[in-house]
This record gives structure tokens, C-alpha cells and sequence, in this order.
């Protein structure tokens, strides 16, 4: 079987459910969102990932907020782009209507081909509007819950609208260990069986936010457990990995890690192995 390909995300917005794993692996950088960009960024080229995703994870603020929040993100997209030497996503913040106001207020920043996520049902005909008439070549992050006819409807409509098969990412919208990710293996492999069976619209890419979906588990940011449970650190960065890794069996081609670590013994270790 072919090698994933890893992605290393970071949030624009650290928040209280922000673990404090993460928190204390990258330190005071996380002050600073380009010097945080670009920690990220070296970690990221020194573990030999494809890309940086830079993720939007803000709340629809309130309407008189609107303006100056999105003016900070157009100038922080603005300098990540000055900056970097690698790959970048621009992840939304997964709120249908906010996410189209959020890539209405970069897309005349963008210079370059970028991967954008997620696309969604309710949003896709706004999303991918925005960038029609761009002259670069983007990839779309296509996400559907858990549901492979959903995510095949999904395609077709995007198609439709004059989107190309080779930009699009299929997003099942998998869980973590523990919370959901049988539902997510088993589309993944239904996916991969049509795929196989020569279904051209569900022949694309397969990403997985395993990062994401595993710091949104208690046990990965909390401490309010038995020792039986071990430390904290270990236990949050042994849900990133297991859940990665049961992800690539599947069959997910891209997986994004939130854990440098996490990102490493997967690909390193696990993959290395089962790749060969």
C-alpha cells in the first residue's frame, strides 16, 4: 500500500479547550501566531510532512466584531504566506455561513495553489464560487458526515459546478479512539472498496484530522483520571497515534497530526513498516 502523506495543523485561536499537552510542547511561541507558524513550519519540513495547516478555529462572532476579526486573519494569512516554505491549508472554522465569510475576506490574499477545508453541503456553492475565477489551482477538503452516499453526492454536486475529481479531498468526518472511529474505519474501507470497484466518484484522496478529533477527547486534555490511566502526556499523545494509525489501515491517504510526536512514530515508526 502507498505511504500517507502527514499534515502538522496549529489553531489561529488557543482557547481553554486547547490541551495543555500541546500547550506546554510549543511553549510561549503560541503567542505569537507567525512565530508559532513558523516553529510549526520547521517541525513540520524537519519530519518530512507535505504541508502546514493553518486552522481558523473561531466562533461566528457577533456582527459589529465581524470586520476586525477578519482583518486580523487576512494580515496573519497575509504574513504566514511571507513566510513559508512548505504546503499550506487554510482550515475554516467548519461553520457553514462564517466559513464563507471568512474565505471571502482572504481569497484575494491568497498567491498561490492551496489546499482549503472543508467544504461542506451547506457551503459548497459559496466556497468554491469565491474561487472560481481564481487563476490558481486549488485542492478542496470535501467533508460529508460519515455517510459514503452523502460523500459521493457530495463529489457529483462539486463536479457539477466545475470543480475537477483531481481537486477534490474526500473528509468523512471520522472520530478518535473511543469516540466514533468504527464509524469512521468502516466508511473509510466502503470508500476504498468502491473506489477499487472502479466508482471514478469516489476516486479521490482520503484525509483524516486525527489530530483535531483526538484533543477533542477528554482523555487527552485532562488529568481527572486514575494513575492506572498513566500520565497525561503520554496518554494524549498515544490517542493521536493509535487513532492515526487505525486510520491509515483503513486506507486514509493524508492524515493531518496536531502532535509533533504523534506525527513522527507514525510515520516513522508505524508507517515504515507497513508501507514497505
Amino acid at each position: 500500500m502507498p505511504c500517507p502523506v502527514f499534515g502538522l495543523e496549529f489553531p489561529i485561536e488557543v482557547n481553554e479547550s486547547y490541551s495543555p499537552v500541546l500547550k506546554d510542547y510549543w511553549g510561549t511561541v503560541i503567542n505569537d501566531t507567525i512565530d508559532w507558524f513558523v516553529a510549526v513550519q520547521n517541525k513540520a519540513l524537519e519530519l518530512g510532512a507535505e504541508f502546514v495547516s493553518v486552522y481558523f478555529n473561531s466562533q461566528e462572532p457577533e456582527e459589529n466584531k465581524k470586520s476586525e476579526l477578519l482583518k486580523k486573519y487576512r494580515n496573519i494569512l497575509k504574513k504566514i504566506l511571507v513566510n513559508s516554505k512548505i504546503k499550506i491549508m487554510i482550515k475554516l472554522s467548519s461553520h457553514a455561513n462564517w466559513d464563507v465569510e471568512i474565505l471571502n475576506a482572504l481569497v484575494d490574499v491568497i498567491d498561490r495553489e492551496l489546499i482549503i477545508s472543508p467544504v461542506q453541503a451547506a457551503n459548497y456553492q459559496d466556497l468554491l464560487k469565491l474561487t472560481s475565477n481564481s487563476k490558481f489551482n486549488h485542492t478542496f477538503v470535501l467533508r460529508t458526515p460519515i455517510d459514503i452516499n452523502l460523500t459521493k453526492e457530495l463529489n457529483i454536486l462539486s463536479i457539477d459546478t466545475g470543480l475537477s475529481p483531481e481537486q477534490i479531498l474526500i473528509d468523512p468526518d471520522m472520530g478518535c479512539i473511543g469516540y466514533g472511529i468504527d464509524y469512521g474505519y468502516s466508511i473509510i474501507e466502503r470508500i476504498c472498496l468502491a473506489r477499487n470497484s472502479g466508482d471514478n466518484m469516489l476516486n479521490m484522496p482520503i484525509i483524516v484530522y486525527a489530530g483535531e478529533e483526538s484533543y477533542k477527547a477528554k482523555e487527552s486534555k485532562s488529568n481527572d483520571f486514575e494513575p492506572s490511566w498513566g500520565d497525561l502526556v503520554t496518554r494524549a499523545k498515544m490517542w493521536e497515534i493509535s487513532t492515526a494509525s487505525s486510520l491509515v489501515v483503513a486506507g486514509a491517504n493524508i492524515v493531518v497530526c496536531w502532535h509533533p510526536d504523534a506525527l513522527h512514530t507514525v510515520k516513522q515508526q508505524f508507517c515504515e513498516v507497513l508501507c514497505r
